[in-house]
C-alpha cells in the first residue's frame, strides 16, 4: 500500500466545463535535454502560468524501477498537486521516464503479482489515497459524463513525447491549429470482423462503434473490416485512424503522413512500450507519421486495460478535449495506458464550424491583410489566435531566413507548411509567401518536364506537385501540362495494351504482361485501366504465372550477372546502364526480378555516394 499526504477535499472545485490552462502542471526532466524546452514552449503557447512548471530530476532512460519513480518523480509530483488545488491535468514532457519495471516476485494472475505500471498511469492517482501498488485500480471515472473536478479524485495525464524533442513540441503546433482551423482530410477505422464470440470480438466490435461517432459528426471516412492489417502508406493523407493488431507496421510499401489534427492509434499489447523508437511497436512511429494525438500501453494491459476507444470518440465528437476523452475512457489504473499529445487539444468544440470559419477570416486579416480595403474582424472568443498567428509567422520567418542561403531547403519547408494547413482556408496568405519561390518552382518544373520527355511514365515529382502546389501561381502551368501529358500517355498506353491483348490471345505470356506493365504505367491515360484488368486475369491464370516466372528468370539472369559484376568492380554507372530499365517489365514475382530490384537499389546509393 503506498500511503499519501491526504486527500484535499475543497469546496472550490475546477469548472464543470471542462478543463484549461489553469488546471495543468506540466512536469520536465532537467537532466534530459529539451524536456524543459518542451514545457516553456507548452506553457507560453497553451497559456499555463510558468509557475506551474514542476523541474524534476530523474533517470533518462524509458524504463526506471518502482524506488527511482517513488522518489525522483512521486514525491515532488504528489506534493505539488496536494499543495495546489488547480491541478486537474498532469503533462509530462519528453524525458520524463514512461514506465516502472516489475517488482513483485509473488505468484501471478492477470493482475494481482503485477506491479509494473505506466508512469503516468500511477500520477493519474496522486490525488486518489491509498491504494495497492500490486495489480490494477477501477478508474472512477470511466465512462463518466462528468468533466473532472477535484472531487473526481482522478487526474488527467497526457504526455508531450515522442521519438525527438522536435515531434514532442509538433504535438503542441498541430493540436493548436487543427483546433483553430479545423481538422480536414479522410479518416480510416481498421476492424478485423471477427465473429468468433470470444473477447477479440468483444473488442472488434467496440471498435466498430467508432464509426458511429464518425458517422455522427459527418466526418468522411472508410471502414475495412477485412482481418490483415491494413497497409496505411496506401491512402494518400489519412486524418484519424483506428486500428488493430498487428506488433509493428512492418513492411508497408511507402511512408504514411497524417493531416494535421490526426487522433491515431493502432490496439496493440506493447503499442506503447517505448515512445521513442520509430522502429518499434506502434506510438513512436504514429507519431513519427505525423499524428497529433496517439495512446497505447507499456506491458501487456489484456483488453481491458486498453482504453476504450467508443468511449474516447463519443466524448470527443461532442466537445471534450483529448486529456478528459482518454481518461474517462481508460478502464485501469496503476496499470498500462499512456497519452501522447496536448491534453487540451479539442478537434470538436460546440460550434466548431462556424469557430473555425471566424479562425480563419481572424488569421488572414492578421498574416494577409487587404491594404486597399481593410474589413475589420471580430476576434472575440479566439482564444488561440495569438497562438496560432505566432506558430505561423514563425514558420515563415523561418523560411525566409534559409532562402538565400538553400532555396531547396526553403521550399521543402514551404511544402511542409502547405501540408500543415492544407485545406484551411489560408490560400491568400500561402500564395503572397510562394512570391520567392517562383524562380526555383519554375526551375524544378522544367526539371520535371525534361524527366518525362525522358520517360513519359516517370511521373512520381509531377504527381507530388500536384498535390503539394495546389493554389500557387504556378499551378496553372502544371494544369495545362497536365492536359497535353494524358493526350500523349493515352496514345502509348493504347497501342500497349492492343499488343498486350494479342499477345495474351496467342498465349505468349510474357510479352503481354510485358506490354500491360508498360501501359499500366501510364497512370494519366484511360487504358492504364484496361492493363490493370489484363495484369489481374495474367496474375489469376496458374499456368501463366508458371511460365512467366520461367522466363522472366531466364532473361535476367545474365542481365543481373554483368551489372553485379561492374558495381563489384566499383562502377556504378556503367553497372546502372548494364542493367537498365526494361527489367521493370518483367514478372514481379521471379527471383531474378527480386534480384534486379534489390541490385537497382543497391546502384542507386553508390551513385547518390559517389555524388
Amino acid at each position: 500500500m503506498r500511503p499519501i499526504l491526504g486527500l484535499l477535499l475543497l469546496a472550490l472545485a475546477a469548472p464543470i466545463w471542462g478543463i484549461d490552462a489553469s488546471n495543468v502542471l506540466i512536469v520536465a526532466n532537467d537532466k534530459v535535454e529539451g524536456s524543459v524546452e518542451i514545457a516553456n514552449y507548452y506553457s507560453e503557447m497553451r497559456g499555463v502560468p510558468a509557475e506551474q512548471i514542476l523541474k524534476i530530476s530523474a533517470s533518462e532512460n524509458e524504463e526506471i524501477s518502482r524506488d527511482e519513480f517513488n522518489k525522483d518523480i512521486w514525491a515532488p509530483v504528489q506534493k505539488y498537486v496536494l499543495e495546489h488545488d488547480n491541478i486537474l491535468v498532469i503533462v509530462p514532457t519528453r524525458g520524463v521516464p514512461l514506465k516502472i519495471k516489475q517488482l513483485a516476485t509473488g505468484e501471478k494472475g492477470p493482475f494481482k503479482g503485477r506491479d509494473f505500471a505506466s508512469v503516468d498511469g500511477e500520477l493519474a492517482l496522486v490525488r486518489y489515497g491509498d491504494y495497492d501498488i500490486d495489480g490494477i485500480v477501477e478508474n472512477p471515472m470511466l465512462d463518466s459524463k462528468e468533466h473532472f473536478t477535484l472531487e473526481s479524485k482522478i487526474v488527467v495525464v497526457c504526455r508531450l513525447d515522442g521519438p525527438t524533442v522536435a515531434i514532442a513540441k509538433g504535438l503542441v503546433e498541430k493540436a493548436l491549429i487543427a483546433e483553430a482551423l479545423g481538422c480536414h482530410g479522410e479518416s480510416f477505422l481498421d476492424t478485423r470482423g471477427l465473429t468468433g464470440g470470444d473477447g477479440y470480438q468483444q473488442r472488434d466490435d467496440l471498435m466498430e462503434k467508432v464509426e458511429d461517432s464518425w458517422k455522427a459528426a459527418g466526418l468522411p471516412y472508410v471502414h475495412d473490416t477485412q482481418g490483415p492489417v491494413f497497409d496505411l502508406s496506401q491512402r494518400a493523407e489519412t486524418l484519424h485512424y483506428y486500428g488493430w493488431y498487428a506488433g509493428n507496421p512492418g513492411a508497408w510499401k511507402g511512408d504514411v503522413k497524417f493531416r494535421t489534427g490526426g487522433i491515431c492509434v493502432h490496439l496493440h499489447s506493447f503499442s506503447g512500450s517505448t515512445v521513442r523508437n520509430i522502429k518499434a511497436n506502434w506510438v513512436a512511429p504514429l507519431l513519427n507519421w505525423n499524428a497529433t494525438a496517439t495512446y497505447g500501453t507499456t506491458y501487456e494491459p489484456y483488453t481491458t486495460g486498453f482504453p476504450y476507444e467508443n468511449i474516447l470518440w463519443d466524448r470527443l465528437i461532442n466537445g471534450w478535449s483529448f486529456g478528459e476523452a482518454g481518461q474517462v475512457a481508460n478502464h485501469l489504473l496503476s496499470w498500462q495506458a499512456v497519452f501522447c499529445g496536448d491534453p487540451l487539444y479539442t478537434p470538436y468544440p460546440e460550434g466548431y464550424a462556424e469557430m473555425h470559419k471566424r479562425y480563419h477570416e481572424a488569421v488572414l486579416a492578421r498574416m494577409a491583410p487587404d491594404k486597399d480595403a481593410p474589413v475589420p474582424v471580430d476576434e472575440t472568443g479566439l482564444n488561440l489566435l495569438a497562438s496560432v498567428q505566432k506558430l505561423l509567422q514563425a514558420r515563415a520567418d523561418g523560411i525566409k531566413d534559409v532562402l538565400r542561403k538553400d532555396p531547396k531547403a526553403a521550399l521543402e519547408a514551404f511544402n511542409d507548411l502547405r501540408f500543415l494547413v492544407s485545406d484551411m482556408e489560408l490560400g491568400k496568405w500561402l500564395s503572397e509567401l510562394s512570391g520567392p519561390f517562383n524562380a526555383e518552382l519554375e526551375r524544378r518544373f522544367s526539371a520535371i518536364k525534361g524527366s518525362i520527355k525522358e520517360d513519359l511514365t516517370n511521373t512520381a515529382e509531377f504527381e507530388e506537385a500536384l498535390r503539394d502546389w495546389k493554389g500557387l501561381p504556378i499551378y496553372e502551368d502544371l494544369e495545362k501540362f497536365k492536359a497535353d501529358l494524358i493526350e500523349d500517355q493515352e496514345k502509348a498506353a493504347s497501342k500497349l495494351v492492343k499488343k498486350a491483348e494479342a499477345y495474351q490471345k496467342s498465349k505468349r505470356w510474357l510479352k503481354a504482361w510485358s506490354e500491360a506493365a508498360q501501359a499500366a504505367a501510364h497512370k494519366f491515360a484511360e487504358s492504364a485501366t484496361e492493363a490493370q484488368r489484363i495484369l489481374s486475369e495474367l496474375k489469376a491464370d496458374a499456368d501463366a504465372v508458371a511460365e512467366m516466372k520461367q522466363d522472366s528468370d531466364k532473361e535476367l539472369a545474365p542481365l543481373v550477372e554483368r551489372a553485379q559484376k561492374d558495381l563489384d568492380k566499383n562502377k556504378p554507372d556503367r553497372a546502372a546502364k548494364t542493367l537498365g530499365t526494361e527489367w521493370r517489365w518483367c514478372y514481379p514475382d521471379s527471383d531474378q526480378y527480386k534480384a534486379a530490384e534489390a541490385l537497382a537499389k543497391k546502384i542507386e546509393e553508390a551513385l547518390a555516394k559517389d555524388n
